[in-house]
């Protein structure tokens, strides 16, 4: 089970390196241009601001949904330090069970939010819910990292007490 989940993960990161990249370059392309249609023609396009703010959610909210398996979330050390090694690790499993109740909750609402939503954005007529989807795929994705710590930490726990 872990390795599968490892490898599947191993992949999404992989896809979400790659949007993210792309996600970026195209971003600079569509406000250069924008830049340029305003500053030369004077008259800027109205939907590049539009596709710049949804490439930049989907790539933010993707981004903070692996950011977990990676461990580059802020935390406080200094907490964690005065306890001992199993404790480190009981306590790690538990607030990595909040985390995946967290995200479970945000992609069940998200999920209930965006089904309700029938507004468009104004210049493109984009769905307004494809702000919100990738909050629902980043509460996924903290939820597959979370599971994957916690499988983490229980081997490391039960390797501690062979040794």
């Amino acid at each position: 089970m872990r390795k599968v989940l490892e490898k599947i993960l191993r992949w999404v990161e992989n896809a979400v390196v790659g949007f993210s990249i792309a996600g970026v370059a195209f971003m600079v392309v569509i406000v250069f241009y924008q830049v340029i249609a305003r500053y030369f023609f004077n008259k800027p396009p109205k939907w590049t601001e539009e596709i710049a703010l949804v490439t930049m959610i989907w790539i933010a909210m993707l981004g903070a949904g692996i950011g977990l398996k990676n461990d580059i979330h802020v935390r406080v050390e200094v907490f964690m330090s005065v306890f001992s090694k199993k404790i480190q690790r009981l306590v790690e499993i538990a607030i990595m069970v909040l985390i995946g109740y967290f995200g479970v909750q945000m992609t069940r609402y998200t999920v209930m939010m965006v089904q309700r939503l029938p507004n468009r954005l104004a210049a493109t007529g984009i769905s307004v819910a494809w702000m919100y989807v990738p909050i629902a795929v980043c509460g996924v994705l903290v939820v597959m990292c979370a599971f994957l710590k916690i499988i983490e930490q229980v081997a490391s726990l039960k390797e501690g007490r062979k040794r």
